[in-house]
């Protein structure tokens, strides 16, 4: 039963994520120019996130399919965990959503890289580092106790360090497309910490993966009814005026949306 109602979930999440993440690719001509390189971070973004949930789930189905000792690859001289290898796509895809949203800010904001930002992108940076270690034993169902706290620091001190950035600017310009976004990657953290500390103890934590998910839906449709939803060529809401210590970055005469 818990099987069932997990893989009907798993493939429900799937099916709505890519049917969203295909409405922003057709829906494109209806950003208003303005916003045109900001829906464009976050398309990239969310089409990271699907692909690496689609590698992570399918083949935790498949593992699941094949029984108990059998969800493995066979590879030259050893074999692969079916379970690891998809932890590790989702894992190395999560890192560059939060990368991508970041830029999503900083575009939306008009604002110029500075220490603060270079920071949290170095973090980015150093947990792809901590995912290409052996110590991740990706080759296996399970990460060793201790390792998977150390690979997800970094990753909840970016995530923290956007939130803050997000709620600050929307904030100061009354932007509720951000604040709404703050708050669901808020939820979705919060829902991670634990069961990322106390799993392994208690295994029934393993469902506040659900919520989790959900918080993720939410930011994908909340970007796209506030992005993608315009009719075509619209006007762009008055732009966001920088702060007095931001730099402008001035926008592009014809900026273009880059495909993932």
């Amino acid at each position: 039963m818990r099987r069932r109602f997990e893989l009907a979930f798993n493939m429900s999440y799937l099916a709505i994520i890519w049917g969203l993440v295909i409405a922003m690719r057709r829906n494109r001509d209806r950003v208003p120019r303005e916003q045109r390189e900001t829906a464009a971070r976050f398309e990239e973004a969310f089409t990271l996130l699907a692909t690496g949930d689609t590698a992570h789930l399918a083949l935790r189905a498949v593992s699941m399919a094949r029984g108990e000792g059998r969800g493995y690859l066979s590879l030259p001289g050893r074999r692969a965990s079916l379970i690891g290898l998809g932890e590790m796509a989702t894992s190395i895809t999560i890192t560059l959503f939060y990368v991508l949203s970041l830029d999503a800010w900083r575009l939306r904001f008009r604002r110029s890289w500075d220490g603060f930002t270079r920071s949290l992108l170095g973090l980015s940076f150093v947990r792809l580092i901590l995912l290409a270690t052996p110590f991740n034993n990706w080759d296996r169902d399970e990460t060793p106790a201790g390792y998977g706290v150390d690979r997800n620091l970094p990753l909840l001190a970016v995530g923290a360090g956007e939130m803050y950035l997000m709620r600050r600017e929307a904030t100061r310009t009354g932007d509720r497309t951000f604040r709404f976004l703050s708050d669901a990657m808020a939820a979705s953290f919060a829902c991670y910490l634990p069961v990322i500390l106390w799993a392994r103890r208690i295994p029934q934590l393993g469902l506040l993966m659900i919520p989790k998910t959900v918080a993720y839906l939410a930011m994908a449709f909340r970007v796209y009814a506030d992005f993608f939803r315009g009719r075509p060529e619209s006007a762009a809401p008055e732009p966001v005026t920088p702060a007095a210590d931001a730099t402008v970055i001035p926008a592009p005469s014809s900026p273009a949306v880059s495909p993932s």
